[in-house]
């Protein structure tokens, strides 16, 4: 009786079989987000024109407010809810665009059709977009092709902003597309929050630097922010991050909205603030004072009577020195974060991976710390997390090191030794 045989299976055809299975479903998910915009009528442009970008002129002139067509009647004009120029510093703007970069690439050309060209926009436009994006000005953004998809996407990124992290952004956006900045003078900073909950500080700077590490990781180690959702820190005295760190102790919301620091930050610093004693409260408020050269015992008051003036340009960032291997194994690491952002981190059109070439060695860290922790930063969020999620400290270190030293681009904050 002739005996029975079982088939071999070539191991090879299970591979190509499988990375058959993976691109179809890829293919698929692009087909089905494609005719998603079509049916919503959101289908993106993939650059904004001169013709898109909204102009402030013109809105800031029309005899009625934008979200209403019947206002045109009405004698007394309303204007839309935007800046009328841009006074903002593109230096700090650099810092602040990193969150932006992470959709839009760090050279602002987009990636792919849902995250459009923003180097077409000049300052007062982009102040106009923000400020929409901000207030929820839902019909504006519709009249200029900005509203559906996009409105969801941008408005929880634009809640966070103050109206200086807008002007710096839009100083910067301009200045990637070769466009000037306005040269109007910037309206006056707001007013430093008034502490009611401490005074003078008593606080010890050197144990509020140890414990400002978990801070470091949103707001930077040198406090000037990641992006206009972490702010600049080193513009509060001792008294006032004092008052704010107790705010968000106690979920004091209608103090903290009074002062701008409602909505997605409240989310975000209510759970970190929790676990602060009222010492570690007074010792981080004492050295983020030091950070931005305060005295610690400096009252609010005196911050406020000082006349409001240009904001200086940011300091160049400390540059880190990286040995070759740690960039050879950033390489190495890399070629996982290749499939979607492209073997030279061109960004990839496959789910709108932005590029990353030319991101500075702070952000990238930043932004995969972020990550890592599980915050959502934009579209791309769900395949990101994932990744970043099991990433060591040295893994990211390595990541960043490579990324910012691609195609031996100009000074990106590392610099890599033999």
């Amino acid at each position: 009786m002739a005996q029975g045989h079982t088939p071999k299976v070539d191991s090879s055809a299970k591979f190509v079989g499988l990375v058959g299975t993976v691109l179809l479903l890829a293919a698929i998910y692009y087909l089905v987000t494609s005719l998603i915009h079509v049916v919503t009528g959101q289908t993106y442009k993939n650059e904004f024109s001169p013709g898109d970008a909204p102009s402030v002129a013109s809105a800031t002139s029309a005899p009625a407010s934008p979200t209403s067509e019947a206002a045109s009647s009405s004698p007394a004009p309303t204007t839309t809810p935007v800046a009328a120029v841009s006074g903002g510093d593109a230096a700090a703007g650099k810092t602040k665009y990193a969150t932006c970069a992470a959709c839009h690439g760090a050279d602002g050309k987009g990636n792919g059709g849902a995250f459009p060209n923003l180097t077409k926009l000049n300052a007062a436009d982009a102040e106009a977009i923000l400020h929409a994006f901000k207030k929820g000005d839902k019909a504006y953004l519709s009249k200029h092709g900005l509203g559906g998809a996009r409105y969801g996407t941008m408005a929880p990124q634009a809640a966070g902003l103050s109206d200086a992290d807008i002007a710096d952004l839009a100083a910067y956006i301009a200045e990637l597309g070769g466009h000037s900045a306005s040269a109007a003078e910037p309206a006056a900073a707001p007013a430093a929050a008034t502490s009611t909950t401490a005074s003078a500080s008593t606080g010890d700077a050197a144990a509020g630097k140890t414990k400002y590490a978990t801070c470091a990781a949103c707001h930077g180690a040198d406090g000037k922010g990641n992006g206009g959702a972490f702010p600049n820190l080193t513009k509060l005295n001792a008294a006032d991050a004092e008052a704010i760190l107790h705010a968000f102790k106690k979920g004091d919301k209608e103090y903290l909205a009074k002062h701008g620091l409602g909505g997605a930050r409240y989310g975000t610093m209510a759970p970190q603030a929790a676990g602060l004693s009222d010492a570690d409260i007074a010792d981080l408020g004492a050295y983020i004072a030091e950070l931005g050269g305060h005295s610690a015992s400096a009252a609010p008051a005196a911050a406020e009577a000082a006349p409001a003036a240009k904001p200086a340009a940011a300091a160049a960032p400390t540059q880190k020195i990286v040995s070759s291997e740690v960039v050879a194994w950033g390489h190495a690491l890399f070629s996982s974060c290749a499939v979607c952002h492209g073997a030279a981190g061109e960004g990839g059109k496959l789910f709108a991976a932005p590029k990353l070439a030319g991101l500075p060695y702070d952000s990238v860290v930043s932004l995969l710390n972020l990550y890592r922790k599980g915050q959502q930063m934009g579209a791309n969020s769900y395949a990101m997390i994932p990744q970043a999620k099991h990433l060591t400290d040295s893994e990211i270190n390595a990541l960043a090191s490579y990324i910012a030293v691609m195609n031996n681009s100009a000074d990106h904050g590392a610099t890599a030794t033999e």
